[in-house]
């Protein structure tokens, strides 16, 4: 790519060192799932357009990857997953968000077969990134669901003396979808989480419809009302022919937004700023 373009596409923050700056998260979800998407996250961050991703540890992730995330500084945080990877590797455990919600809030879980499946999944992001994770979050949230919870943070705590942020599902929008996730444990999960950092408020949520158009709207939504200290998620995917999955016109759609001429000068205009999962108290 063109140094130049790259360089007049970047997201920097408005001159004014009086101007009033919200600073915002954007994440990428589901490091490791694909070459597609790990193109894709490496490839903003390096634009500068996001400083943090989840990673899917049971998935792939080249040596290659790593070291351009950490050249371009972006915080990698663990996406706890039952329901993808682990739903084909691990099918005692993992297995259709259906069936995850259902073991959860029935609190069927085998006890040392779930907690073993998440010290696996520690172990490996270990492994793969040479560090401790930035933050924790959950592949479809499962890392705020019933049983889950309780063992996950017991497993981070033991492991990390410096705790890993949480990613808190708490919406800042006001729609039916984002209210129902923040329902589906995550009340609980900001309510009993005492001692561990977690965003303000979250968002991205969306019905993932490919349209240009519609994500555009979103988007101007989204910077619009969050708050400073938000969370946004979001699932870009280079575009190729080479892999599926049940989104992948979506996260090739935002693929496109994202490194848009437009979707920089939405930033400026709202006067966003980047932050780090450190910063966040």
């Amino acid at each position: 790519m063109n140094s130049k373009h790259v360089l007049a596409t970047n997201i920097t923050s408005p001159t004014d060192p009086a101007a009033y700056m919200k600073k915002l998260t954007l994440n990428i979800d589901d490091l490791g799932l694909s070459p597609a998407v790990n193109e894709a996250v490496c490839h903003l961050a390096e634009l500068r357009r996001i400083q943090s991703t989840s990673l899917m540890s049971l998935g792939e992730l080249p040596h290659e990857t790593l070291a351009r995330l950490h050249a371009s500084d972006c915080d990698i945080g663990l996406h706890l997953d039952l329901t993808g990877f682990a739903a084909r590797q691990y099918p005692a455990v993992g297995g259709t968000l259906k069936q995850t919600l259902a073991r959860a809030w029935l609190r069927r879980f085998e006890p040392t077969a779930l907690r073993d499946l998440i010290r696996r999944q520690f172990d490996r992001f270990e492994d793969l990134t040479g560090h401790a994770p930035a933050f924790i979050d959950g592949h479809q949230h499962v890392h705020q669901f019933p049983q889950i919870r309780e063992t996950l943070l017991q497993e981070a705590a033991a492991r990390y003396p410096a705790r890993p942020a949480l990613r808190s599902t708490r919406p800042f929008a006001r729609d039916h979808k984002s209210r129902l996730i923040h329902t589906l444990g995550g009340q609980h999960l900001d309510r009993h989480s005492d001692g561990w950092r977690k965003n303000p408020c979250f968002g991205g949520v969306y019905d993932f419809k490919p349209d240009a158009a519609t994500l555009a709207g979103h988007w101007q939504r989204w910077l619009a009302a969050a708050p400073d200290g938000s969370v946004i998620m979001c699932h870009p995917a280079v575009p190729g022919d080479d892999w599926q999955d049940d989104i992948k016109p979506a996260r090739e759609n935002e693929w496109r937004y994202l490194t848009s001429d437009a979707f920089a000068a939405l930033w400026q205009n709202h006067a966003c700023e980047t932050q780090r999962w450190a910063e966040i108290p």
